[in-house]
């Protein structure tokens, strides 16, 4: 692993990204509460820019744990406008085992850990279960078994992996 990226040192590239980031905190905060009149927006654009600075570390240091809380983070300051421009916020909690699920997609993908793989696939059936249950298709028994259900697959999937 290369101490630099492009011929420069990828600490300064990490204090850039941070840089970057804050001005962005700075302005989407101010925007927020200035133009739009969301005074609580300013925690999901900092989930974003801390989730975008995270990503960008993994990608520097190939460390496994940034990518995964980043994506988490970006995925979260990402669905919450989201949800509040299509007036959809009691499905929230969908949206972050969402995140949760692709983050471990993601840190399967690029890092090659089997066990992120059958997290994303359990945490996506849960996922499947919450919003069925929130939109009052199933009751909270048949939630529970879905829940159960993916609790058990993960646990087996657990012990069998070699």
């Amino acid at each position: 692993m290369s101490g630099r990226w492009f011929w420069v040192r990828k600490s300064t590239w990490l204090i850039i990204s941070i840089i970057i980031n804050s001005f962005l905190f700075v302005f989407g905060s101010a925007i927020s509460a200035g133009i739009f009149h969301e005074y609580n927006l300013w925690f999901f654009i900092f989930c974003f820019c801390v989730g975008c600075h995270l990503i960008f570390k993994s990608f520097l240091f190939k460390y496994d744990s940034a990518c995964y809380f980043g994506v988490i983070l970006f995925l979260i300051g990402l669905f919450y406008p989201y949800t509040l421009l299509l007036n959809i916020q009691y499905l929230y909690p969908v949206f972050i085992l969402i995140a949760f699920s692709f983050a471990s997609v993601f840190t399967f993908y690029f890092y090659k850990q089997p066990y992120q793989l059958f997290l994303a696939f359990s945490l996506f059936f849960v996922a499947i279960g919450l919003l069925l249950y929130l939109i009052n298709i199933i009751s909270i028994a048949i939630f529970l078994a879905f829940v159960a259900a993916g609790v058990l697959l993960l646990v087996i999937r657990f012990f069998t992996l070699k």
